[in-house]
């Protein structure tokens, strides 16, 4: 029997990333995220990166490199401060 204990998966359906036909993941460029968006794409990211062959691990380092889920985040606290609204801790 099979054990699938050591396989690694990568997400059937990723809601932050589009996979290429390379098989590596395009990041979704989103232009407004929350805190917790933020945590969610790059816990997904990390599971992505486990999961790729190491050959394929640099070429997609570089990929999420293109979209940084840390601005959208200030860009987001901007416009809420903008109109008033403070951040919640």
């Amino acid at each position: 029997m099979k054990s699938h204990v050591a396989e690694q998966v990568l997400p059937a359906n990723p809601r932050f990333h589009l996979r290429r036909h390379d098989g590596l993941f395009l990041p979704i460029s989103f232009f407004l995220v929350t805190e917790r968006m933020r945590a969610d794409i790059e816990q997904e990211r990390e599971l992505i990166i486990e999961t790729l062959p190491p050959a394929q691990r640099a070429k997609q380092e570089m990929l999420f490199k293109r979209y940084d889920p840390r601005k959208s985040v200030r860009v987001f606290e901007d416009i809420l401060r903008l109109f008033g609204i403070p951040r919640r801790s």
